[in-house]
């Protein structure tokens, strides 16, 4: 309980939802009233009527980024130097690459970083595309590289089909990349 106290409200709602989740629910009664507020981002945008934590939630659903976990606890330290890198990307394209072990949090802390609305908003005004790629056999990368493509190209006015193998599938993103999706 120290510990969590001298971290942020988001580590104390993490901490309340485990209690609920695994079975603890007398304890997380007795926290309840302790629960801070959910910060206010959904004021209403004077555009369309959707808030701007709708709109940011709609982007990274459409771009299969993957929720927040239940239990979560925040690093903002690896979360803003993931940040760090992709707002590098504003003035030099290119790639950013998170690595680790299984299991230590990469997505999570990448996903969390594409929460900001700024940076989507300044950087990745079309919005962003999750893809997790892991340990594929040459028929699971095939389909991946075919729903990339075709997610990609989803307002292209040409119909393409599919491409039907791995090398058609790199040569189409490369060139999508490179043309449609430079940042």
């Amino acid at each position: 309980i120290n510990i969590i106290l001298t971290k942020d409200n988001n580590s104390y709602r993490s901490f309340y939802n485990a209690l609920l989740h695994e079975g603890y629910r007398d304890l997380a009664a007795l926290l309840q009233d302790g629960i801070p507020a959910v910060s206010s981002g959904n004021r209403k945008s004077s555009m369309d009527g959707m808030t701007s934590y709708g709109r940011l939630k709609t982007i990274l659903c459409e771009g299969g980024v993957p929720q927040r976990p239940v239990v979560f606890v925040t690093r903002p330290k690896l979360v803003d130097a993931i940040k760090k890198k992709l707002y590098c990307l504003g003035s030099d394209p290119g790639w950013v690459t998170v690595y680790g072990m299984a299991g230590c949090g990469k997505t999570v802390l990448t996903a969390e970083a594409l929460r900001d609305p700024q940076l989507l908003e300044d950087y990745f005004p079309g919005g962003v595309h999750w893809i997790s790629v892991g340990k594929q056999d040459k028929a699971g990368l095939l389909i991946k590289l075919q729903n990339l493509c075709s997610r990609l190209e989803h307002d292209s006015t040409l119909s393409q089909r599919p491409p039907l193998n791995i090398e058609e599938a790199k040569d189409r993103l490369r060139l999508l990349m490179l043309r449609k999706y430079p940042r």
